[in-house]
């Protein structure tokens, strides 16, 4: 780190051994769905743009497989049609005739409860009803009104607890959190990892009262805006699975992405702009995406100046401890038969009070169509995370053996897979942890001086597939709008 640029990489003429490549207006590093939908909307939005990636294929952990008939997904399975940026990008990219909706059975749920999968409560009425909370249990949920907002930064497990009860956090937000973060909702900041969530304390002063209100905006919303109708909460894919969104939005880049194009070393000076490294290739420019995670973006780090030190220091250390727990996806195929359980739903999720290594498992061939043989279930198993134990050090047949294991008492499974498949991430979801949204605001602060910078990735702002879109396109936005003004002012 030094507080001025390195010679040779900020200077105006590169080394001898590099070649200076022709100058995009915006460098893209990273094709995930972050890196891949930033690019596609600042093209959209006129700019000329080069996406790098160090990989040999585009899609991060967006990456479906086909295989002996089945079709499944290495990472994210589906996504929710409740976003206006991802409406806008599929219509955009014209990837409507290729949307696949969710069969009707996949609004169905189950949690795992002594032993047993129960369905989880689709409406009010199944609520009162259903056996995955006792009627004690139920009066804490009915109770939430009247309890006072908090006055401290919470984890997940204190602010549910508080506001719902023991019972509501154990059957159904911790492994609600476990689905979709593999995480501890022990050490997961709930304004941080579920914003919206604790948007409505704050907003409403309850969530229940917050909901009543979202679902009254959202009519009045539909009522006078058709399109608004349109984005219904149902849960799509894609014919040819997620990864066709990644290939389409590269195939429509007019500078193909380079892959096996690993980011070495950033550097920038106020004359030349941002020179990006690879090798002995380097670019110029004066707008760089960086959409990698949080241990990359430290690293390309290094070489950019700063006023303060400390603070530069201070932010790659935030970034750092950043944990990313391991997660293994195991995707198999079993004879109908093989399986006592009709797995008429979109899947099943684990809770920590289960005592499994487990997380989940989703019913793939049950939520979309033609995803395996008429005669055979597909099913797709997450392991890992924060309650990985022992099970990521185990080999991937013991793996296996430790998943059939957990879920036989659940699904009723007889004998071995027709075939299975793990996927191995080593460095899977980010944790929003006590402290995360300050960690942000430390590396925002840090590189504040820098003009022409953006961090988009799913270590900040929401990990989901709908957020790290939402978000590509607020970007898209705000640059395009920030080099308005400057042409209208300057």
């Amino acid at each position: 780190m030094q507080d001025a640029p390195l010679g040779g990489l900020a200077g105006p003429i590169p080394q001898a051994a590099e070649t200076q490549q022709q100058s995009p207006q915006v460098i893209v590093v990273g094709a995930g769905i972050s890196g891949l939908t930033s690019a596609w909307f600042l093209q959209q939005q006129g700019y000329e743009v080069l996406v790098l990636e160090a990989s040999a294929c585009v899609g991060g952990n967006l990456q479906t497989v086909q295989h002996n008939g089945c079709q499944f997904e290495r990472g994210p399975n589906s996504f929710m049609n409740n976003r206006q940026a991802m409406a806008d990008l599929i219509k955009g990219a014209g990837l409507q005739p290729h949307l696949v909706p969710a069969n009707a059975s996949a609004h169905k749920r189950f949690v795992a409860k002594h032993g047993d999968l129960l369905a989880l409560p689709s409406n009010p009425k199944e609520g009162f009803t259903t056996r995955v909370l006792s009627w004690p249990g139920k009066l804490r949920v009915a109770l939430e009104p009247f309890i006072g907002k908090g006055s401290k930064e919470e984890t997940v497990a204190e602010f549910v607890q508080r506001r719902l009860g023991k019972e509501m956090f154990d059957w159904l937000i911790d492994p609600f959190v476990s689905g979709v973060y593999a995480g501890d909702p022990h050490k997961l900041s709930v304004r941080a990892a579920t914003a919206r969530i604790y948007a409505l304390e704050k907003n409403h002063g309850s969530l229940i009262r917050g909901a009543l209100a979202k679902m009254k905006e959202k009519r009045q919303l539909k009522a006078h805006n058709p399109d608004a109708a349109k984005l219904d909460g149902a849960m799509m894919t894609f014919k040819g699975g997620l990864h066709q969104l990644m290939t389409h939005l590269a195939d429509q880049l007019l500078n193909p992405v380079q892959l096996d194009t690993q980011v070495e070393s950033v550097s920038y000076s106020a004359d030349t702009g941002y020179m990006v490294r690879s090798g002995d290739q380097l670019w110029q420019t004066d707008k760089l995406v960086l959409a990698v995670p949080a241990k990359q973006v430290a690293r390309l780090m290094e070489d950019l100046p700063t006023p303060d030190e400390a603070s530069m220091v201070a932010a790659q250390e935030a970034l750092r401890s950043i944990h990313y727990p391991a997660v293994a996806t195991i995707s198999m195929a079993f004879k109908k038969h093989q399986i006592s359980h009709p797995l008429d739903g979109f899947g099943a999720l684990f809770p920590s009070r289960e005592h499994l290594q487990t997380l989940g498992a989703l019913f793939p061939s049950s939520i979309f169509p033609n995803r395996a043989a008429d005669d055979e279930h597909l099913l797709t198993v997450f392991i890992g995370g924060a309650r990985a134990g022992d099970a990521m050090q185990l080999s991937t047949q013991q793996r296996l053996q430790h998943v059939l294991q957990d879920l036989q008492p659940y699904l009723g499974i007889k004998g071995q897979p027709l075939w299975s498949e793990e996927s191995y991430w080593p460095a899977a979801i980010p944790q929003y942890e006590l402290g995360h949204l300050h960690k942000v605001a430390l590396v925002d602060g840090a590189l504040a001086h820098l003009p022409g910078l953006y961090l988009r990735s799913n270590w900040r702002d929401g990990v989901a597939l709908g957020d790290c879109v939402e978000q590509a396109q607020m970007m898209a936005q705000r640059l395009a709008a920030a080099d308005q003004g400057g042409a209208l002012h300057g």
